[in-house]
C-alpha cells in the first residue's frame, strides 16, 4: 500500500512538473518608428509587426515574426525631392534571453535575431532582398497571466550587394496575449 501511495505521489509530482515546463505560447503585434542610421537618403519612419512567442526553456523565448516599415522622405535639396523613403518587409525569427511570457511584473530581456529582409524604393528602382541581422535590448511588463506589454530598442543591419548595408534603429511598443 505504501508503495502504491508513494507511486502515485511520484506520478502526480512528475505530471505537475511536466505541466509547468510546458511552452508557454503568445501572439501580439507591436509599432513604432523607425530611424535610418547613416542613411541621408531616408527620413525617420515607421514600423509595424506580429510575433508569436514560444517559451522553450525556463530562459528562452523564441520569436517568429513578421514587420513592415517605411522610411520617411529624405529632406529636400534647394526644394526638389530627390527620393521617397524606402518599403521594408521582413520575416524573421528572434531569441529572447528573459522576458517570459505568462510572468508578471517587470521583466528586463535581451534578444537577437535573423530574417529575411526586402528593400525597396519606387522612385529610385532599388530592390534588394537579403539576410539581416538585429538585435537589441527590450522591458516586458507582465500586466496579467494572459496580457504582456512591451517596449524595445532594436539595431537592425540588411547588408546589400554593393557591400553597404541599410541600418535602422527601431523604437517599438507592443502588446502580446498569452494562450
Amino acid at each position: 500500500m505504501k508503495r502504491t501511495l508513494l507511486a502515485a505521489v511520484v506520478v502526480l509530482l512528475a505530471c505537475s512538473a511536466v505541466q509547468s515546463q510546458a511552452p508557454k505560447i503568445g501572439v501580439g503585434a507591436f509599432a513604432g518608428v523607425n530611424i535610418p542610421i547613416v542613411q541621408d537618403d531616408q527620413a525617420n519612419g515607421t514600423v509595424f509587426g506580429l510575433r508569436a512567442r514560444i517559451k522553450l526553456l525556463p530562459f528562452l523565448v523564441a520569436e517568429p515574426n513578421f514587420m513592415t516599415s517605411k522610411w520617411g522622405d529624405p529632406d529636400a535639396l534647394d526644394g526638389i525631392v530627390l527620393a521617397e523613403g524606402s518599403k521594408i518587409t521582413g520575416f524573421g525569427i528572434d531569441a529572447t534571453l528573459g522576458g517570459l511570457p505568462g510572468a508578471a511584473g517587470f521583466k528586463p530581456f535581451f534578444f537577437v535575431g535573423i530574417g529575411s529582409f526586402s528593400i525597396k524604393n519606387d522612385v529610385t528602382g532599388f530592390d534588394e532582398s537579403n539576410i539581416g541581422y538585429k538585435g537589441g535590448l527590450g522591458i516586458g511588463i507582465g500586466l496579467s497571466p494572459k496580457l504582456d506589454l512591451d517596449l524595445r530598442g532594436a539595431l537592425l543591419v540588411v547588408p546589400q550587394e554593393d557591400g553597404g548595408s541599410k541600418k535602422g534603429a527601431l523604437i517599438t511598443g507592443g502588446v502580446t496575449v498569452n494562450l
